[in-house]
This record gives C-alpha cells, structure tokens and sequence, in this order.
C-alpha cells in the first residue's frame, strides 16, 4: 500500500499543467483516508517544481551543493572574514549555476519557468544552504513552494513540502578542527562542478551561435535561390509570349500564302 509520500513523488514529478487531473484520478483510485489526503495536495508553484525537477535529474550536483552548505556551516566559527566573504560570493556563483540548470531542464520538459521563479529557485538553494531542515525539504523534491532564508532564524518549512518533512541528519554539536579543511574540499568540488556547468553553458552557446550562423547562410541561400527562381518564372513567361507571337505570325503567313 502506498503512503502519502510516495504518492506525492509521483504526482509532483509531472508537469505542472498535468499535475491537477493526475491528482485527482489518484486520489479517486485510493479512496479512504489516503485519497483524501491525496486530494489535498496543493499544485506545486513554478519555482518549487523547477527545485524538485534539478532534486531528481541532477542529484549529485545537488548533494554537492548541500554538502558544501553543511561543511561551511560546521566552520563558520573557524574562518575569518575575508575568506567567508570569498566563499559567500563563490556560493552564490554555485547555486546560481544551479538555478540556471533548473531553467533549462524545465524549458526542456516543455515548461519553461520566467525569470522571477528562476531568482526564487536560487533562493530555495540559498535556503537549503543555510539549514539543514530546508536541505532535506529540498532533496525530497517534494517542495510545494519555494523556500527562503535570512540566514538567522530557521527556514520555514510550514506548507512547504508535501507530505511529512524530511528529518535533517544528526549533526555535531560543535564544530571540529577539520571543518575546515572539511569545507575546503567541499568549496574545490563544487567549484569544480560549477566550471563544468560553465563551460556546458559555454559550449552549448557556441554550437547555437554556429547553427544560427548555418540557419542564416542557408536562409540567404535560400533568398538568392528564390529571386533566380522568379527570374527563371518571368524569362519562362517572356519566353512563351514571344513563342505565341511567332506562332501567330506564322499563321498568318501560311493564310496569306493560301490566298
């Protein structure tokens, strides 16, 4: 039999403009208190099912991501200033690169998400970042809405996942001296990743200015084409005028020869 939960993974896995009837068909099929609750669950918003949609097509990338948040949270207290300002500014970078991803995997499921949810996805990552609760809502790729963090309080999670929320893993109380060399690794990984990302992006780019470049030879080639086809067309057309008029010419000479 299944829970709730899994239910929820399911449905919150379509597209958004199927997700309605999906639900209802479901909840329909379930009966009893679990359709019920089936029935109840909210469509998710557009940055939420773009944040679940990166949870289950790059997971590692987002596994990386959290782990990084964690290890710089473990830290914190072990670096100084600059360097939490150097790491702030390439965090951002990250979960930017990510949030991009999110859009272009959403546009590519044929639901594409506007600008503003994609700052709210940069936003749910931000969140995720900072708390370990909010890390877990978003790895269950269950998000109903989207998170966010002032980076104090704890992320409020109320509404926010469909189904229970994920229990955050058990963390030490304090932090160890190897939290740092700790969030050093994690830093170089994710950077690595986020290169990666950015020469995707670059090569993905390069090749649709190349093919735009092809498209618009082809185009001009193809306007060249046309206009000798329409000279071709009138020349044709000059061409038969000119064949009746002889032909009537020499109609009348044969009559006039007759006579």
């Amino acid at each position: 039999m299944p829970d709730l939960e899994s239910v929820a993974s399911e449905l919150y896995a379509l597209l958004p403009t199927e997700f309605t009837a999906a639900r209802n068909d479901r909840a329909k099929q379930l009966g009893g208190e679990l359709g019920a609750a089936v029935k109840a669950l909210p469509k998710p918003s557009a940055p939420a099912w773009a944040a679940n949609l990166l949870a289950r097509e790059r997971p590692d990338e987002v596994a990386q991501l959290l782990a990084l948040g964690e290890s710089l949270r473990d830290a914190q207290d072990d670096l100084d200033r600059a360097t939490l300002t150097k790491l702030g500014k390439q965090r951002r970078a990250l979960v930017s690169a990510l949030a991009k991803q999110a859009a272009a995997l959403a546009k590519g499921a044929g639901h594409a998400i506007n600008p503003a949810a994609v700052v709210d996805v940069e936003r749910t990552l931000q969140a995720a970042m900072t708390d370990a609760s909010a890390a877990a809502a978003v790895s269950s790729a269950r998000l109903v809405r989207a998170l966010s963090s002032d980076g104090v309080e704890d992320v409020d999670l109320e509404g926010a996942v469909a189904g229970d929320v994920p229990r955050a893993p058990l963390r030490a109380v304090r932090s160890s001296p190897q939290d740092l060399a700790k969030a050093r690794k994690a830093l170089e990984a994710a950077e690595d990743a986020l290169r990666t990302a950015e020469r995707a992006a670059r090569d993905a780019a390069d090749d649709r200015a190349s093919l735009e470049s092809e498209r618009d030879d082809l185009r001009e080639q193809l306007a060249d084409l046309e206009g000798e086809l329409l000279d071709s067309a009138r020349a044709v057309e000059r061409t038969e005028k000119e064949r009746k008029k002889a032909a009537r010419a020499v109609d009348r000479a044969r009559a006039a020869l007759d006579d």
